[in-house]
């Protein structure tokens, strides 16, 4: 059994938090503690400073996993799409994203060839679930769908718009799956210290990752869809293969660059 470590995870390890987002994490705290101050005053009256602490980061987590519990509904409802199932009963704040969904698929009518797809690279050490190959105006390309809540003309609380996918990161991740050596089935994946891992047997049954010309990232909010060509070329592999090498930096050879603290000689009396 061969453990890779999931691209994804890789391309998180080397590049750390943006700004925006550590902003917006900060910002999405303050105004719960804003908001709900009653509900902290209650924990300042209790002199419960840690359970302040843990209930408001607790607020921004739930807020995240909601919006990844809508990017796993939409992904969900494409595969369906994909496969010429009909797509399953959605929730009704999910059903704008689906019918964006479908109207991109009615106007590009686009061929998948695969969908929700293991790949795999052994000799870098990587692996990820790509979201499909698809045949899009004429090319067959590595397909990454990203969901957003803005629409084109909604504003943030400075008037300006609000930032929307795709974001530059999509391009190394698109890349590493175009440069997968095999594709199959789906290996047992497993989290440790939030790094997420696939553990396969090379001896299973993989195919060889199919021929690509590019990289496409789809962009859903509830009031349009975008199809955006990606940069997939030989300078973002270059890039990634240094993403590869600054994220087992970081996880691994950090770990053992110090060596014993030198003591100072002893002086003879």
């Amino acid at each position: 059994m061969t453990e890779l470590v999931s691209a994804t995870t890789l391309i998180k390890d080397a590049l750390g938090t943006s700004r925006g987002l550590v902003v917006h994490g900060k910002k999405t705290i303050a105004g719960i503690a804003y908001d709900r101050h009653k509900i902290v005053r209650q924990f300042v009256e209790d002199e419960d400073r840690e359970g302040a602490i843990k209930w408001m980061l607790d607020q921004e987590w739930a807020g995240l996993a909601g919006a990844a519990m809508r990017g796993t509904q939409i992904h969900a409802v494409a595969e369906q799409f994909h496969l010429g199932v009909a797509p399953p009963e959605v929730e009704p704040l999910i059903s704008p994203f689906v019918e964006q969904y479908r109207k991109f698929l009615s106007d590009f009518q686009p061929q998948f060839l695969m969908a929700e797809a293991p790949v795999y690279n052994f000799t870098w050490k990587y692996a990820g679930t790509l979201d499909g190959v698809a045949v899009i105006a004429g090319k067959t390309v590595v397909v990454d769908i990203k969901t957003t809540q803005w629409g084109p003309d909604d504003l943030d609380d400075r008037g300006n718009p609000r930032a929307r996918p795709p974001f530059p990161e999509v391009a190394l991740q698109l890349t590493l799956y175009r440069r997968a050596e095999r594709v199959g089935l789906l290996a047992e994946r497993k989290e440790i210290q939030y790094r997420r891992y696939y553990v396969v047997d090379e001896q299973t049954h993989l195919e060889p990752m199919p021929e690509t010309e590019g990289g496409v990232c789809i962009v859903v909010s509830p009031k349009d869809y975008l199809v955006v060509p990606v940069d997939t070329s030989e300078r973002i592999w270059n890039s990634c293969r240094h993403v590869i090498q600054v994220a087992r930096f970081q996880t691994e050879v950090s770990k053992v660059v110090f060596g014993p603290v030198i003591q100072p000689r002893a002086v003879a009396a």
